[in-house]
């Protein structure tokens, strides 16, 4: 059964596949085996059937986005289920014998977030001297912020950061490997979400966790709630006078 449905260029037909080997299924089947190691090669063109699917792939993304629609990827690690969701996606399991092929056609959540780490890492610092008065008054807030908050932070800079994924925009980032926040240029031209930027990439750099994690909200807390409090204390007082809300 496997063969005539790797070889199946009906969209529509697809479509009911795709709705049979979700995890839970959406329609009761048969399991169906569409391995690589059970299917074999197709006798007459001696291809792979795996490879026949791929050569169809448009048909099968097709019928994936009208089963699933746009957003929709295949889960590999219920791990990355959080990052996926901040990169505007979500995940879908599949029966282990259909996996394997689909996720030759159909982009992974392991796809998803390394092509947003390569898009990230297009990201373009700017120097202080290219930012208009107001910007560099924001920023200036945001490196007081942060040094005062954590520690072993190399700096905080102004940059053009690419979108993450083709569904939404980044106001920050943070640098691992660099120790190094990154604010968007368009968060620099109020206080209000250059402090909300800071805070968020603060804690990541305090908790070590990845976006849309437990463990990252909370700390997110926990970094606001010193903001505030150290703001109330007038800790940021020389940095506030120049900021516009």
């Amino acid at each position: 059964m496997g063969r005539l449905w790797a070889c199946c260029t009906d969209v529509d037909l697809l479509k009911r596949f795709l709705s049979m080997i979700v995890v839970p299924p959406r329609e009761r089947s048969k399991e169906m085996d569409v391995s690589f190691d059970f299917m074999g090669t197709e006798p007459r063109s001696g291809k792979r059937y795996t490879q026949i699917m791929k050569e169809n792939g448009d048909i099968w993304r097709e019928a994936w986005r009208r089963e699933f629609g746009d957003n929709m990827v295949i889960r590999t690690s219920d791990r990355l289920d959080p990052m996926v969701r901040h990169l505007g996606y979500e995940s879908v399991s599949l029966t282990w014998s259909t996996k394997d092929a689909l996720e030759e056609i159909i982009t992974t959540d392991r796809q998803l977030v390394r092509e947003s780490q390569e898009r990230l890492s297009g990201v373009e610092v700017i120097l202080d001297e290219r930012l208009g008065p107001q910007e560099l008054a924001h920023l200036n807030l945001a490196r007081a912020i942060a040094h005062d908050i954590c520690y072993g932070l190399e700096g905080v800079s102004a940059a053009v950061i690419p979108p993450a994924s083709d569904r939404t925009r980044t106001a920050g980032m943070y640098d691992r490997n660099l120790k190094m926040i990154y604010i968007g240029l368009d968060q620099l031209s109020r206080a209000r979400t250059t402090i909300d930027t800071v805070i968020h990439e603060i804690a990541h750099h305090t908790s070590g966790a990845e976006d849309g994690t437990e463990e990252h909200n909370r700390e997110m807390t926990s970094v606001a709630a010193k903001v505030v409090e150290r703001t109330a204390k007038g800790r940021y007082d020389a940095w506030l006078k120049d900021a516009v809300w």
